[in-house]
């Protein structure tokens, strides 16, 4: 009986190159891909954030202003809102974000003045005004509402 030659079986012991530059070619589009979106998602929340601080400092203020009777003042600062009342907590935007504002009587956007500020009546009722967080890159409005002192929604 004769026994036919068979040929060596070849056993794989690593990548080739090809398949390691394919895998790395790979992971750096993936990464191209989403670090930019992680960073624009983070400063995003960063600008919701320093909204809701204004928020709330305005709805602070409004309502102290109705349980006391008492005019409250807030004032206006490049970095963000500073309560003038205990209670009230401060409204401050972080690092790299500034502050304008807008009157209603105003046309248009400026930085806030030395000394500036927000008076909520003893009724809790303010001067309707919009605030513009500006951002390296972005920007968001905030209108408020003169009755409840929240941020009217952009859709109304």
């Amino acid at each position: 009986m004769t026994r036919a030659k068979t040929e060596p079986r070849r056993t794989c012991r690593g990548y080739t190159l090809f398949e390691i530059l394919l895998a790395l070619a790979i992971v750096a589009v993936l990464l191209g891909i989403s670090v930019p979106l992680v960073i624009e998602s983070m400063q995003e929340s960063e600008l919701e954030m320093a909204g809701t601080r204004l928020e709330k400092t305005a709805l602070a203020a409004h309502y102290s202003a109705l349980e006391t009777g008492v005019p409250m003042r807030v004032g206006l600062d490049e970095r963000g809102l500073v309560s003038m009342a205990p209670g009230v907590p401060h409204g401050r935007l972080p690092d790299g974000f500034k502050l304008q504002v807008r009157r209603f009587t105003e046309s248009r956007f400026r930085g806030p003045g030395l000394g500036e500020y927000w008076e909520f009546n003893g009724a809790g009722i303010c001067e309707p005004i919009t605030l513009k967080i500006v951002g390296e890159e972005e920007s968001a409005l905030l209108q408020f509402d003169p009755l409840t002192a929240q941020v009217i929604p952009e859709n109304e």
